[in-house]
């Protein structure tokens, strides 16, 4: 009962807090707006976030963003637009800007709970995320994209789906644009921010804080505006209260201590020409206490099932940690012969250190064993349970290139059309390596002390990614009421892999010379030897197309329909890690992905009822995936996904108004004649969303959602046809969230209360990634409460 009294303690404070202050009269101090983009809510105020949007028109003045002239909303693909205040309203609290996606966007995946955004696909293909127009993910990615950057700092996200002409390698199932704010007006902006987070029983471990501010000024020729937050986490604690153990995976953010910044500078050069500069660096570090539970003897790498508790007392020598710098320079010419230039250099540097954990190399010291004439089962188990290994991964991502598009109105037959033309380059260089941890300290400790031995395995070949591209599209007004699109790109793909040491190969040479393996070894006659896997290099390329059209049925109703063909590489360096010496990396041996999308919808607006119904379809002639030993291969078979998405808003009264999402993703891979179910690592399950929101007078809001995973079973059951499968079967769940925003006399209160009910669930990624010691339970209630002041 005490668990219940605190939540509805809770809700109705806020609620007395809003009608306290729903007549307070409005801060005369303001934010520049955006001219640069013109977002037209067309079911609500933009006081009102909606999650479906009318006519959005991102124009080439954009100081981020596409910069791309075209109404997002005639383009002939799923498209969504998440404004400032909509983030603004999730972002209260220790949310990330994956959690705020999750909610916010149907088709994409569920929030991971970690560090990662690991598993987070649209359409059952992978998400190319951009961050002002110019591309954040990696051939090679560490997945935190969506958690390395502050959502405070975003001005609004550009959902597309289906790959274009426009951009390349790397968006099979979508684009997701991240556009940091800048500052398009005249005069100075302040801002300040600060917030608090904290479990339900308000423990003082779980206890976190934010504190943000904002500086910027616009003149007649020259603007700049920087965004600094810093922000530290506590622990989190589950629906019973107690610590949820450390994500030894991909890690988590516990306990972890961040600083986002954001930083824009333009000029107007002349009337038409301009230069803008946009910088962000984000760095956060980890310093904890606890460490996950391997048990006795470190039980759990054995069989033992996990405890799952977090346990005091761990001494992590490295702590993980996560740094991304970025640095974006645009030059923008809207006349050159009646055409706009738009040239961008780009430069990010990422790296990350990941959680110490235990690592097996018992199945791989098995084959050499059995080889060489070992065949007593009692024995080779022993011999097996030895060949455990200590590490903690560090990878080093850095990328630069180039983007230059024009495009020019024009009339074909009388037909108004916007040519969109160019080419793009860029160049990947990507390392990761495993610092090896005292063996002895690590099980004296139950797996709580990492210390380095000095010994350092690869994680794959040092690899460098060369992409180029040519694309051309064209946007034709038919009629009034009929647009259609039509694209191709030229995309080429080269990678040089340097010679390197497998680490399964580095990791059987340590334990066979080991000196209470050694006597055994040399009476079977072993002399294991590191082999080695030499240089190599591919090269890929294809002519993609896509075509696609709107037609407006009513002033209220437009169909579409769209077609778009993709092509991407496995995550190279990731896939050769886990081979074994004499590979031979060449074109024949690491080949692409190539994809085609189909898409068709309706969408519509009729009184105050705004809606979208989509379906889609996508096949491809290979498979990506993760093994049961956690290898990753590439499997030369045909794949097919299909699925359906809906929103729906509806104002009741110019106060109220309800709405929700939902998304259906299936998809199935060729395995010798049968179709077998894709898992829930590449396929979202079924996705819902709803929410009831009121608006009060002068500008405050309160608002009730929910988002539902549900359950399903069909790929564990299908993997008993496929060996190599790691499917594992998800139990659906329902969270549901109170949330707003109360206008003060001077400045905003924002608050969350989230995991309402205090569910007890585990989220998709812990529950189908990795092994047991991954079964974590998700977050119990957590508050957040911020303050927002501008001046």
């Amino acid at each position: 009962m005490k668990s219940h009294h605190q939540v509805a303690l809770s809700v109705l404070t806020l609620c007395i807090s809003q009608q306290l202050y729903a007549q307070t009269n409005d801060n005369t101090a303001s934010v520049a707006e955006d001219t640069s983009a013109e977002l037209a809510l067309s079911a609500a105020s933009t006081e009102t976030p909606n999650v479906t949007l009318d006519a959005i028109n991102v124009t080439a003045q954009a100081r981020t963003g596409t910069a791309l002239a075209q109404k997002i909303s005639e383009m002939p693909a799923v498209t969504q637009v998440i404004t400032e205040n909509e983030i603004q309203m999730q972002a209260t609290g220790d949310r990330t800007t994956g959690d705020i996606l999750a909610q916010l966007v149907p088709s994409l995946g569920a929030s991971s709970g970690s560090t990662s955004n690991y598993g987070t696909t649209m359409h059952g293909r992978p998400v190319q995320f951009l961050l002002n127009g110019v591309p954040l993910s990696s051939s090679r990615s560490l997945s935190r994209e969506l958690n390395s950057i502050d959502p405070a700092q975003l001005e609004r996200v550009e959902v597309l789906s289906g790959a274009t002409s426009i951009y390349g390698a790397g968006a099979a199932g979508g684009l997701i644009n991240l556009v940091t704010k800048s500052l398009v007006g005249y005069g100075p902006i302040r801002q300040t921010r600060v917030g608090i987070s904290s479990s339900r029983d308000f423990e003082s471990d779980s206890l976190g804080y934010h504190v943000g501010q904002t500086l910027g000024y616009g003149g007649e020729r020259v603007y700049g505006r920087l965004d600094v937050d810093y922000d530290s986490k506590g622990g989190k604690f589950d629906s019973h209260g107690d610590r949820i153990s450390p994500d030894a995976n991909q890690t988590d953010q516990q306990d972890t201590k961040a600083l986002s910044v954001n930083g824009s500078l333009g000029m107007e050069l002349t009337d038409s020409q301009r230069l803008d500069l946009a910088v962000t660096y984000y760095k956060d570090e980890q310093d904890t206490d606890y460490g996950p539970d391997y048990g006795k003897g470190l039980g759990v790498l054995f069989g033992e099932t996990p405890s799952l508790k977090a346990i005091d007392g761990a001494n992590v020598k490295n702590e993980p940690y996560t740094t991304k710098t970025s640095v974006n320079l645009n030059y923008n010419n809207d006349d050159i012969a009646g055409s706009n230039l738009s040239v961008t250099g780009y430069y990010r540097d990422e790296k990350g250190r990941f959680y110490p954990s235990a690592k097996s190399a018992g199945s791989q010291a098995a084959e050499v064993w059995q080889a060489n004439g070992l065949t007593d089962k009692a024995t080779l188990k022993k011999l097996k349970n030895a060949a455990v290994f200590v590490t903690q991964s560090e990878a080093d991502i850095e990328v630069m290139g180039l983007r230059a598009a024009m495009q020019t109105d024009s009339e074909i037959a009388g037909k108004k059309t916007l040519f969109s033309y160019g080419v793009d380059i860029e160049r990947e260089k990507s390392e990761q390596t495993y610092d090896g941890q005292d063996l002895n300290k690590f099980k004296a400790s139950n797996g709580l002390s990492a210390q380095p031995n000095g010994l350092s395995y690869n994680g794959g070949p040092d690899t460098t990614i060369d992409k180029w591209g040519a694309f051309v599209n064209a946007d034709v007004d038919l009629t009034d009421k009929w647009h259609t699109s039509a694209g191709v790109r030229y995309q080429k793909l080269k990678a040089e892999t340097k010679a390197f040491t497998p680490i399964y190969e580095q990791l059987l040479e340590e334990y066979f010379n080991d000196p209470l393996i050694s006597g055994t070894s040399a009476a079977y006659g072993i002399d294991y030897q590191a082999g080695t896997v030499e240089k190599g290099n591919t090269d890929h390329d294809k002519t993609l197309f896509n075509i696609g059209t709107s037609y407006q049925l009513t002033p209220n109703d437009q169909v579409f329909a769209n077609f778009s063909q993709g092509f991407t590489t496995a995550d190279i360096q990731r896939a050769l890690r886990d081979v074994r010496a004499g590979f031979v990396v060449n074109s024949d041996n690491v080949q692409p992905i190539a994809i085609n999308n189909y898409e068709f919808g309706w969408q519509g607006k009729h009184g105050d009822t705004a809606a979208r119904l989509s379906g889609f379809y996508n096949e491809s002639d290979k498979v990506v995936r993760f093994t049961d030993s956690y290898t990753v291969e590439v499997v030369d078979t045909d794949e097919r996904i299909y699925g359906v998405e809906g929103s729906l808003s509806h104002d009741i009264s110019d106060k109220w108004q309800v709405g929700g999402s939902v998304a259906y993703t299936r998809g199935q891979y060729d395995k010798d004649g049968d179709w077998l179910e894709l898992d829930a690592v590449r396929l979202t399950p079924l996705k819902g969303t709803a929410f009831a929101q009121y608006n009060f007078d002068e500008g405050s809001n309160i608002r009730l959602q929910a988002l539902a995973m549900g359950g399903d079973d069909r790929a564990f059951k299908d993997q008993q046809k496929d060996a190599d499968s790691s499917a594992l079967p998800v139990t659906g769940y329902m969270t549901l969230d109170v949330l707003g925003q109360v206008k003060m006399p001077v400045g905003r209160v924002g608050y969350g209360i989230y995991n309402l009910l205090n569910k007890d669930y585990l989220t998709v990624y812990h529950q189908t990634t990795f092994g047991d010691l991954n079964r974590l339970p998700a977050s119990g209630t957590t508050y957040g409460l911020s303050y927002t002041v501008d001046y």
